[in-house]
């Protein structure tokens, strides 16, 4: 996939600048100039949001990739936006921490793309979203200002939480070019617990039993072709995760879950590079009849759905962007409305991109106005990813 397939026009120039200065001066050329700009981190996230109307320059941030800081007795870290997160994990490990962050492709995935598409994963359940992580941000304006937000120690409260402001803005409103995050210490092990489910399963009472009683630090049910699985992973001490996991167990069976068996490591389905991929979102308690609802509206459309129990988010995936995906993502808008749910296209071709807002959010955000006027704030001129945002902002 080349740039004009995600944006929908071939940009005029590509530039990778190696440091934060470089990025300033890019920015004050380009408004001076009448130019967008467009940042671009590991291209994981650049068909998620509308197609910019204007492209002009591509912002390669992948020359930021550096470690500034690893305070690892306090637990933070400081790094440049462009550094990919499985490197990142990488350099923490050998301090036996870690960030507990498991968006898609992590190997591809940049700190800075991770913040600006708010991109996370199932461990969300345990460890929360990047927000939660974040402690400081360093972002250049518009207009080609470096504006610090934020510290680099756990307990601060300096000014407002202007950093916050900036994760899931889709590099609207300005160029993250560092970050600041508190670290976890990385566990001693990991355990996962599958269980097959089946319609005679008790699923609801499952997961509220697995979720409760176990604690894991992700709990997914995942269905594709094979079936429908129950999947819950610890982290801990060896004790405590064969413990959950032998208790995780004897749960599955009590409600009729089949050949639940647990594993040393990591086994959580991984969401595949999709080329079509959207997500719903409604309360936890919701999640398992949201599941159930989405299997029969889009069935026959070969979706993949990987439900995030104990935080309500649905995510279905299409391997191919062949018409069936197409059909299936409008049949998921569809269910979103019929049940008033969240919706969110994450990924898909332009054409399912360009045409109509309803098809990328819904509903649509009840604070456009507000959108409109931070927007016009930061970026008065219209230089970063003019268009991006939700409304078309």
């Amino acid at each position: 996939m080349n740039d004009a397939d995600v944006l929908g026009k071939e940009a005029d120039h590509r530039v990778r600048p190696q440091t934060t200065a470089e990025v300033q001066e890019i920015l004050r050329a380009a408004q001076s100039a009448g130019r967008a700009v467009l940042p671009w981190g590991g291209g994981t996230g650049q068909d998620y949001g509308l197609p910019p109307r204007k492209a002009d320059t591509i912002l390669d941030l992948s020359g930021l990739n550096r470690l500034i800081a690893h305070e690892y007795a306090d637990m933070t870290v400081t790094v440049e936006a462009g550094m990919p997160l499985a490197q990142l994990q990488e350099q923490l490990a050998r301090h036996g921490q870690f960030l507990p962050l498991d968006p898609p492709q992590p190997e591809k995935a940049t700190i800075g793309g991770i913040l600006a598409t708010n991109a996370s994963g199932p461990l969300r359940l345990g460890y929360g979203t990047p927000r939660d992580w974040l402690i400081g941000l360093s972002v250049v304006d518009a207009q080609g200002r470096l504006v610090k937000g934020g510290g680099k120690v756990v307990k601060n409260v300096t000014g407002y939480d202007l950093p916050k402001l900036h994760i899931g803005a889709l590099g609207t409103l300005g160029v993250i070019v560092e970050a600041t995050f508190k670290v976890s210490p990385r566990p001693e092990t990991a355990r996962t617990l599958v269980a097959q489910a089946s319609p005679a399963s008790e699923l609801t009472p499952a997961a509220t039993r697995l979720w409760r009683e176990t604690q894991p630090v992700s709990l997914l049910l995942h269905e594709d072709h094979q079936g429908r699985f129950l999947v819950a992973l610890y982290h801990g001490s060896a004790a405590v995760t064969g413990q959950a996991a032998e208790r995780g167990a004897t749960i599955a069976q009590e409600c009729r879950l089949s050949a639940a068996q647990s594993y040393d490591g990591e086994l959580v389905p991984e969401s595949p590079v999709a080329p079509v991929q959207v997500r719903l979102s409604t309360s936890a308690s919701e999640a398992i009849p949201l599941h159930d609802a989405a299997v029969d509206a889009l069935a026959g459309t070969g979706v993949i759905l990987d439900s995030w129990l104990g935080v309500g988010t649905l995510t279905l995936t299409w391997e191919t962007a062949d018409e069936r995906a197409l059909q299936g993502a409008q049949k998921a808008l569809l269910l979103a409305k019929t049940r008033g749910v969240r919706f969110a296209l994450l990924h898909g071709p332009l054409a399912l991109r360009q045409n109509n807002l309803e098809t990328l959010w819904f509903p649509a955000p009840s604070a456009r106005v507000l959108h409109e006027r931070i927007k016009e704030a930061l970026d008065p001129y219209n230089v970063l990813n003019p268009g991006r945002f939700v409304c078309g902002i």
